[in-house]
């Protein structure tokens, strides 16, 4: 392959995880993500053939025949299914492909240096007081060309904790700070990981549970006698009783009702079908069979609020346990086990940042196949298979 066309693919393919901004609406949304894809399969298939991960088809034939069989006894229409597996096979193949033909450092080098100037630019934009990127008019966090502060967040997380692993401290302080500005609460827990999880082990996991009752005792001695803290604890406590009940206070805030909502609808749904409803059901469960148990605040429902997180489940973790259960469960504590061996080595320094990603990703945004997620799962996969190709690992 021509190098000026391998620039184009790399360059062109590293935008795209920062495009979810770009598209327009008819009748679907178009985006700009799609049009590349489409465009640079031609590309690669003009000069090389298009490879397929023998692993990843064994997963989709999986998720398909759960699907099918799941659909089946429940009487859930196809379509739902079908658009899923089609998205995940499409952006999941091409991601293979792209890293497998082009230089893996390089790869790894163009994103850091995109992450940076999408940093740059949400600090422009931030400080001019206006964001035509942004999914809420008005919005005045920062989240650059991103639609919002948490989708920045992921995006950016990897590139941020690479930055503070390689000791380069300004772009590090640069990109932390603007995590920090963007207020994202998935923001912050991002920004603790990347001081925790380096240096988590058997040991000091022994050592937090020894000191549970103590911060148990400390905890109970708080709620007694510090009013604020056992107000918000008794909030806290009244909105999960939601979970079971399906029925919310009027002034729960929107952010609550995404999370506890879908919560409620996974209680729900893995109680009826402990082997999960199938890929991209979720959403059916919600608006067609549960969403009738439930009672939304009414100033959600008057602003058409009350299911618009309910497509993505508002996370990873929710989505993959109610629609595959526990295969879903299954899945998702293989994926812990097999990040925790990034954490193994210093090679490994942009794999543990994707490590953090990938955790937030479960925290926060259920999507199947978002602009980056294929990006950051295959440089994961070929950095910890060059690693154990090497005669001596660090």
């Amino acid at each position: 392959m021509k190098l000026n066309l391998k620039k184009y693919l790399l360059y062109s393919s590293v935008f795209a995880i920062f495009s979810e901004a770009f598209f327009f609406h008819f009748i679907i949304d178009w985006k700009l993500l799609y049009f590349i894809i489409f465009i640079n399969y031609f590309v690669i298939l003009s000069h090389n053939s298009i490879k397929v991960n023998k692993y990843f088809i064994y997963l989709l034939f999986l998720i398909l025949l759960h699907a099918v069989l799941s659909y089946t006894f429940i009487q859930i229409p196809f379509n739902y299914f079908i658009s899923q597996l089609l998205g995940i096979a499409v952006v999941g193949i091409y991601f293979y492909n792209l890293i497998k033909i082009l230089d893996l450092d390089t790869v790894i080098k163009t994103y850091l240096k995109f992450a940076f100037v999408v940093v740059i630019i949400g600090y422009v934009l931030f400080f001019i007081g206006y964001n035509p990127f942004s999914h809420f008019d008005g919005d005045p966090r920062l989240m650059s060309i991103l639609k919002e502060p948490a989708h920045y967040v992921v995006v950016i997380i990897p590139a941020c904790y690479y930055f503070l692993k390689n000791k380069n401290y300004l772009k590090f302080f640069i990109t932390f700070i603007s995590i920090l500005i963007s207020t994202s609460s998935l923001g912050i827990i991002g920004c603790s990981l990347m001081f925790v999880l380096p240096y988590l082990n058997l040991k000091k996991i022994l050592v937090f549970l020894a000191l549970l009752p103590v911060f148990f005792f400390l905890f109970v001695q708080t709620y007694n006698n510090f009013e604020p803290f056992k107000l918000r604890v008794d909030d806290t406590y009244e909105s999960l009783k939601s979970i079971k009940s399906g029925k919310f206070k009027e002034e729960t805030n929107w952010s609550s009702y995404a999370l506890i909502s879908n919560l409620y609808v996974l209680n729900k749904n893995i109680s009826d079908h402990p082997l999960g409803s199938g890929i991209g059901s979720h959403f059916y469960m919600y608006n067609v069979t549960y969403s009738k148990s439930m009672r939304a605040p009414q100033y959600l429902i008057d602003q058409d609020l009350d299911k618009s997180n309910a497509p993505d489940a508002n996370s990873l973790f929710t989505r993959m346990t109610s629609e595959l259960g526990i295969f879903g469960i299954a899945m998702i504590f293989f994926g812990i086990y097999y990040m925790r061996y990034t954490f193994t080595s210093n090679s490994l320094l942009f794999s543990q940042g994707i490590a953090i990603y990938l955790i937030l990703k479960l925290i926060r945004d259920g999507h199947y196949f978002p602009p980056e997620f294929y990006f950051f799962i295959w440089i994961m996969f070929f950095e910890i298979k060059r690693f154990k190709s090497l005669p001596s690992k660090n």
